[in-house]
């Protein structure tokens, strides 16, 4: 018997989260170009939220005409990369990104539920 996918919502969203399933709304997206060495690829980081918060959520170029801001996008087995201290979520190789229609609900884009915006501090355990 197959398993139900289990959502959660983007303030349940911590560091060693993974993988991550979510239903979301795009509020802004902005096209990044990053040199890997080999070539250049863009990529496009996107502000997506729900009710309890927002998150930067980073996609290549492929993906993005599915970004546009007010779309609905169910996020299907993303991981949590740490970006200078802080939480983005990515798409890997498994990974599903699609859209929907009519969801009731308005991302909430107050500071304080911006998951991506704190800053988290590697501290060394003791052995």
């Amino acid at each position: 018997m197959a398993s139900q996918t289990s959502f959660v919502k983007v303030c349940n969203i911590k560091p060693d989260s993974s993988p991550i399933n979510t239903i979301v709304k795009v509020v802004s997206s902005e096209v990044r170009l990053q040199d890997l060495g080999y070539s250049n690829k863009r990529f496009v980081e996107v502000v997506v939220g729900d009710e309890t918060g927002t998150a930067v959520l980073r996609v290549q170029q492929p993906h993005s005409q599915l970004c546009a801001a007010g779309a609905t996008l169910v996020v299907r087995g993303a991981r949590v990369e740490m970006f200078d201290g802080r939480m983005r979520l990515e798409l890997g190789r498994w990974s599903r990104l699609t859209t929907i229609e009519g969801a009731a609900f308005s991302p909430n884009t107050s500071l304080e539920g911006d998951v991506s915006a704190t800053e988290f501090v590697l501290v060394p355990s003791c052995q």
